[in-house]
This record gives structure tokens, C-alpha cells and sequence, in this order.
């Protein structure tokens, strides 16, 4: 056990206050906390603690933070990702976990955070801190987050926020908001276009350089205005004339971009080639006519703007598929959901009847389109888009436009237009009932009868009441994105995405406590 002394700062005698370091296990014995090893607990007297009081105003965020919530979980809830017998005794978990919650909350770089907080007064205060603590080196924040914090244990600390939350009144109905939004990629991805030109480009440079009587063979190249099917066919016609030339060749780089693009485009992905610098982000659409690259974060959230639920996947899934994780997810994190409300991305059989078995009332409204979409049994690879309100092929392309007509049993025929030109140059067309057929559409049919009753249901007065919460979680993406750097990827993966997501939730939720709670 240290003991520090007492000091004097000028002629004024700053009081003592203690700040008691501890790192322990939270074992429930008679209602008391105990201490399992008392050998690394430190007791400091500061002689500069008093000028927290001084200095730090009442209202300041951290200030009402560190008030309001209890961040007593974080050091028993990661015990077993330590040695607790071996090695130098790490830095104090909760510690750590607090700079994390800082670099989200303020939107800060690993240097920028340490920076800040080796001189900022209430950001040593809220991690439990003296004024004269040194600051750890920014590298350790990598190793936490890579080697200590799990899938389990993010969804046990966001399950911590919404518990404090609900101890303290601030979830008092069953209803949930579903939505999801979207972040770009760490990295500036190149479009399956630019892939594959510069992979052939490099493919004829080196058939230059060592093989130039291959070069007689070469396609007239598509001017750099073309779309990605025609490079998809001038790919192929490349490939086809010097295959013989290339199989005779023993120059190894020749063969390896051989094999790289014929790899791609016998991929049954043709449209995710994109550049490598985050192999699990995917594109996406915003609207028909724009994209992005990265992932989506779908989000549960009550109607009292607290988070219940997340899930973290690529770019390019789909937004209902998630719904019945996001309700399971909230139910294990102590919310009573009787309600859900979304867009009418969450509309389809599966989601509704999901929710009738687990007693659970869908608000969301049904656009026809989606409904016919969604509620056929669609065949693999297809998918209809809500951000561009078209139907998706496997190859990623969407559809032109859509034909509705109307069959003589009073059904809904939606026919799905898609362009011949693309069609014809896609490598997936053998396999493609789109790509075979000559009409080029893909048809789906929605039965009138079936869907009556719920089109009754979203006509009511009820339901229109219900609609009116929805904006909220609009909102929360919006607070998510625009204060706490949620429009881009800190770094690349899907793992590092699912860590920004979580505290990222778990900041907006502890500052949705300490704003109902003010202290």
C-alpha cells in the first residue's frame, strides 16, 4: 500500500481526498464487494484532487457522467481475459474502457485521446485519475481492443447501459424502433470496374515485357466511359485469345494475373470485386442512382430513445432480415417487447409472423411493391432494395424500372424490368432466369387477399398514431453520425466496425441517462 503526502499549492492547502485504485473481483458474499487481491490495491493522496471541484463545472458532461453512471461492471465483466496470477498487473480495465468511451464520445484518434487526456482536467477526472497521472501510450488501446474485448463482452456491456436505464425509469413502455444506417468504409474502395481494368492492364504490360507476340491477340480495349459489363466482356475476349499463348508461357507473374482475373470473373460475385483493403465491406445503396461502401448497423431502439439491440453486417444486407435478432437481442437485454415499429423494409411474411409468435405487434407499413417482393418465394441471389425501391439480381445490378399489372384473379403482378445490354455481358447469366430469358424481367405476384386485412389495420387510427415515434431513431442515427463519427469506419473489418457500432450505442445511451438524470 503507497501513501503519498500532503502538499501546499500557494498559500492555500488543497484537502486531501482519496482515490482508492483497485482491481478486483465482484463477489456477492453477504452483500459486500471483497477485495480477492488486496496486494494491488493503492491508495493515493493526491494533493491536487481538490482542484476538480475547482476547476470542473457542475453541468460538465463528464461530470454528470461519472455521477450518474455506474461503470463498476467493466472490472468484473472482463476478469477472465486476464492472468490474474501471472505477469505485470495490466491497466485497470475500467480505466481502459473509459478512454474508449471517450474517444467515441468526443470522436478522437488514439493519439489525439491521449493527448487530451495527459491535460485536460475532467477527462482525468472521469477516469478516476490525479492531476499529475501520467497518460498510457496510445498502443494500448489497440491491444485492449484487439486481445481483451469479445463479441460476448461487447453485447454484455451495451446489456449494462440498458439495465441502468431501466433501473432508473427511463424505459417505461414495450415499444421498440427498428431502422438501420449506414457507415462508409475505412478506406476509399475502387469500383469492380476499376479492378478488373487495372488488373488487365497489368496483365498486357508484363505480355509486353515477355511475351510480346501475345500482344497480337489483345480485344480493342473499352473506352474508360464503359460500364463494368462491358470490361466484364472485354475480360473475357482478353482471356479467351491468349489462353494458349499464356498456358505455354513459363513466366509466373503472367500466369498469376491470368488466373487472378479469370478467378474474379468466374466468381458468382462478379459485382463485390472491389478494392482489398477491407475484405468484409461490402456496397450498398442509398437511392436508385448512388452507393456506398461499408457496413450497415441495424438498431433497436425504445421509444424513450434508449438502445436496445444492435446488429453490425456488411453493406449490402437487408434490412428486415435482422428484425427478429433485434427483438431477441432487446428481450436479453430486459425490455418487454410488446410493440416494434419501422419502415416498410421490415414488412414481409417471415417478419410478420415472427412477431405473432412472439406476441409482439408490427407496426410498419406495407408500400406494394416491397410487399410483392418480399412475400414471394424469391429465387437465391435475388433481393428487393427499400433505399433504391428496386429489385437486386445476383450480380448486383438493379432493375430499370417495374411494370404493375393486374391478373384476372384479381392478383398483383409486379414485373421487374432489367437492362438487356448488362444482361448479356454478365458471366452469371447461364445460371440467371433473368439473364436467360428474353424479355429480360423478373415477375412477382401479390395476392390482394391475403394482405387485406393488414392493409385494413395500417388504415386505422392506431396504427397512424404509432407511425407518428418513427422519426426518433431517425434521429438517433443522425446523433450517432454527426457528433460522434459515426459516417466512416475508425479502421477496416467487420470486427473493428462491430467495436466502433457498440460503444458508439453505448455513449448515446449513457447520455440519454445523464440527460433525463441530470444529477
Amino acid at each position: 500500500m503507497k501513501i503519498k503526502g500532503t502538499e501546499k499549492v500557494g498559500s492555500t492547502k488543497v484537502g486531501l481526498a482519496f482515490s482508492v485504485k483497485k482491481w478486483y473481483n465482484r463477489n456477492r458474499k453477504g452483500g459486500k464487494d471483497m477485495l480477492k487481491d488486496n496486494s494491488q490495491m493503492v491508495l493515493d493522496l493526491s494533493p491536487y484532487q481538490g482542484l476538480y471541484e475547482v476547476i470542473i463545472p457542475r453541468d460538465h458532461i463528464l461530470r454528470r457522467l461519472k455521477e450518474n453512471i455506474d461503470f463498476s461492471f467493466v472490472n468484473p465483466m472482463m476478469r477472465k481475459q486476464y492472468c490474474e496470477n501471472f505477469g505485470r498487473p495490466a491497466k485497470e480495465p475500467e480505466m481502459m474502457f473509459k478512454l474508449l468511451f471517450l474517444k467515441r464520445l468526443y470522436d478522437l484518434s488514439d493519439e489525439r485521446l491521449i493527448s487530451s487526456a495527459q491535460t485536460d482536467m475532467a477527462y482525468k477526472y472521469f477516469l478516476g485519475l490525479s492531476p499529475e497521472d501520467k497518460m498510457i501510450d496510445p498502443s494500448l488501446l489497440t491491444k485492449f481492443r484487439k486481445t481483451r474485448i469479445t463479441e460476448d463482452i461487447l453485447e454484455d456491456m451495451l446489456k449494462e447501459t440498458i439495465q441502468q436505464a431501466i433501473q432508473k425509469g427511463l424505459v417505461k413502455s414495450g415499444t421498440i424502433i427498428v431502422d438501420a444506417t449506414h457507415t462508409e468504409a475505412a478506406v476509399r474502395a475502387k469500383s469492380a470496374t476499376q479492378v478488373l481494368r487495372e488488373l488487365t492492364k497489368q496483365l498486357r504490360k508484363e505480355i509486353y515485357k515477355h511475351e510480346y507476340d501475345l500482344s497480337e491477340r489483345f480485344p480493342e480495349k473499352p473506352s474508360i466511359e464503359e460500364e463494368l459489363s462491358e470490361e466484364v466482356a472485354y475480360a473475357y475476349e482478353l482471356l479467351e485469345k491468349i489462353q494458349g499463348g499464356v498456358e505455354a508461357s513459363d513466366n509466373a507473374e503472367i500466369r498469376a494475373l491470368y488466373n487472378r482475373i479469370k478467378e474474379l470473373l468466374d466468381s458468382d460475385r462478379i459485382r463485390q470485386i472491389r478494392s482489398k483493403d477491407d475484405e468484409d465491406a461490402r456496397f450498398g445503396h442509398k437511392t436508385a442512382t448512388s452507393t456506398f461502401f461499408g457496413y450497415k448497423t441495424h438498431i433497436a431502439m425504445s421509444d424513450d430513445r434508449i438502445i436496445t439491440g444492435i446488429e453490425v453486417t456488411d453493406g449490402s444486407k437487408p434490412d428486415g432480415e435482422q428484425l427478429p435478432n433485434l427483438l431477441e437481442k432487446s428481450k436479453r437485454n430486459g425490455v418487454a417487447v410488446k410493440e416494434i415499429v419501422g419502415d416498410m423494409a421490415y414488412v414481409s411474411d417471415n417478419n410478420l409472423a415472427f412477431c405473432k409468435e412472439h406476441n409482439v405487434e408490427l407496426y410498419a407499413r406495407t408500400n406494394s411493391a416491397v410487399a410483392a417482393a418480399a412475400n414471394a418465394q424469391l429465387e437465391e441471389g435475388f433481393s428487393y432494395s427499400k433505399d433504391a425501391h428496386m429489385m437486386q439480381c445476383p450480380a448486383g445490378y438493379l432493375a430499370m424500372r417495374v411494370e404493375k399489372r393486374n391478373a384476372a384473379n384479381g392478383n398483383t403482378c409486379y414485373n421487374y424490368c432489367f437492362s438487356v445490354k448488362k444482361c448479356k455481358a454478365c458471366p452469371m447469366r447461364d445460371n440467371c432466369r433473368v439473364g436467360k430469358s428474353k424479355s429480360r424481367t423478373y415477375s412477382v405476384t401479390c395476392a390482394n387477399d391475403a394482405h387485406k386485412a393488414r392493409l385494413e389495420f395500417e388504415s386505422s387510427e392506431e396504427f397512424s398514431n404509432k407511425m407518428h415515434i418513427r422519426h426518433r431513431i431517425e434521429e438517433k442515427n443522425g446523433e450517432m453520425k454527426i457528433a460522434h463519427g459515426f459516417r466512416r469506419a475508425d479502421s477496416a473489418g467487420l470486427v473493428a466496425m462491430r467495436l466502433q457500432a457498440y460503444f458508439t450505442a453505448m455513449v448515446v445511451n449513457m447520455k440519454r441517462i445523464t440527460a433525463v438524470n441530470p444529477g
